[in-house]
């Protein structure tokens, strides 16, 4: 197995795992507003996966994923446990920070990355996880912080 495919079936791996576990946020939340939101990002995750195998088949290592204003909300709260009973606020804040985890692993591994192809790559894939980041934290704002509006 080549270094590119290794790359794009960890990345592909990594979507699977968001996936999951944004269907266990939904199957676990008896609110059916936040188990709707939560089934749509398992479904972006799953789009996600789509795109990695497409460019696993093309072999093509060039992302379309534009960077996006981030307010590192993320880094600023703590992460609760995932509960039968959660929050929307606690929901989206396990949520951002899954993102950030991620976003982090690929930064770090474009870092380390043996060569300049790959690099880019895996700072694409940090900036599509960063989109998602920016979008939990979004839906963080607007419940953590709903006395604002």
């Amino acid at each position: 197995m080549s270094y590119f495919t290794e790359i794009i079936q960890f990345a592909f791996d990594r979507e699977i795992e968001a996936e999951t576990f944004y269907l266990e946020i939904a199957a676990k939340t008896t609110k059916e507003a936040m188990r709707g939101i939560f089934v749509g990002f398992a479904s972006e995750e799953k789009r996600h996966q789509q795109i990695l195998k497409g460019i696993l088949n093309s072999k093509e290592t060039l992302l379309q994923f534009k960077p996006v204003s981030d307010y590192k909300i993320s880094e600023t709260v703590e992460v609760p446990g995932l509960l039968d009973d959660m929050t929307m606020k606690d929901a989206f804040s396990i949520a951002m920070k899954k993102e950030e985890e991620a976003m982090k692993m690929y930064q770090k591994l474009a870092s380390d990355a043996p060569a300049e192809e790959f690099k880019k790559l895996f700072e694409s894939l940090a900036l599509m996880e960063q989109g998602h980041k920016v979008k939990m934290e979004k839906y963080y704002s607007d419940v953590a912080y709903n006395e604002v509006w």
